[in-house]
């Protein structure tokens, strides 16, 4: 087997399994439930725990809602951080590997080699967090689930979107990993933010031209899947590393949200 063997784990999460059972629980269960009928997306930070948990906490909570009955595909879209290169690279491992345990990786992620702009870049994955660490609380949330793993780089909603499509059915989620501004003045990250906040919000992708997210192009996707599915957008927390367990000087932002109807 090809198993993806986690690269966070005791760095962005602890690697001891009771204590990241115990603090993803923690995170999930102090956010509210919302009424979001037919959720088909979310947005979700990847930070370490200690800064962003607090806030993805808020985007799982709303999973609960799913029918554990259902067996569930997650789509992982996200930003690669050391990696460049063009398209998108489908994580084609047999599993991922966390201390909670095995993530499986869907056969349908296989499906998307067919495409032009999708590619399997084994280096791309080896020590990348952005998927990594939202695997801990899907392994808590949900029972039955499978994984697509998407990385992008150089890349547009566009071309994220035929692939996405290409492979959805009624019982897939999307995960949107993204953290928004980094490294400003805590007001003035706020300030930016509030540009990533209001395109979601408004489901208007032209404000997406002042956020400074690593994971823009993932959240136009929502936003632009939101508009052809007829969907409707929550914001559901919005919080800094200097409200969560850092100072307020270089701050990096965080956001959860919902996509949902239809």
């Amino acid at each position: 087997m090809k198993i993806r063997e986690a690269a966070a784990a005791g760095s962005f999460y602890t690697n001891d399994r009771e204590e990241l059972k115990s603090l993803v629980r923690k995170f999930v269960e102090n956010a509210p439930l919302r009424d979001l009928p037919n959720l088909k997306a979310i947005i979700s930070p990847h930070a370490g725990y200690i800064y962003s948990g607090p806030v993805a906490g808020h985007s799982y909570k709303q999973l609960t809602n799913i029918d554990y009955l259902n067996y569930q595909t997650v789509l992982i879209i996200a930003p690669s951080h050391f990696a460049y290169f063009r398209g998108a690279s489908v994580g084609l491992f047999d599993a991922y590997k966390t201390p909670l345990g095995f993530v499986k990786v869907s056969q349908k992620a296989k499906e998307l080699l067919s495409l032009d702009d999708f590619h399997f870049i084994l280096e791309a994955h080896l020590e990348e967090h952005s998927i990594e660490v939202q695997l801990p609380f899907l392994q808590y949330i949900l029972s039955k689930f499978e994984i697509i793993p998407i990385l992008y780089s150089e890349t547009n909603a566009k071309s994220l979107m035929k692939g996405i499509e290409s492979v959805l059915d009624e019982n897939t989620i999307i995960v949107i990993s993204t953290d928004l501004s980094h490294y400003h003045s805590y007001n003035e990250a706020i300030k930016i933010d509030q540009h990533c906040i209001n395109a979601v919000k408004n489901l208007d992708s032209k404000q997406l031209k002042k956020c400074e997210a690593c994971g823009k192009i993932g959240i136009e996707v929502g936003i632009e899947f939101s508009k052809k599915y007829n969907l409707k957008s929550e914001i559901l927390s919005y919080a800094t590393s200097g409200d969560t367990a850092g100072p307020k000087t270089n701050v990096v932002g965080y956001l959860a949200a919902a996509f949902f109807g239809g």
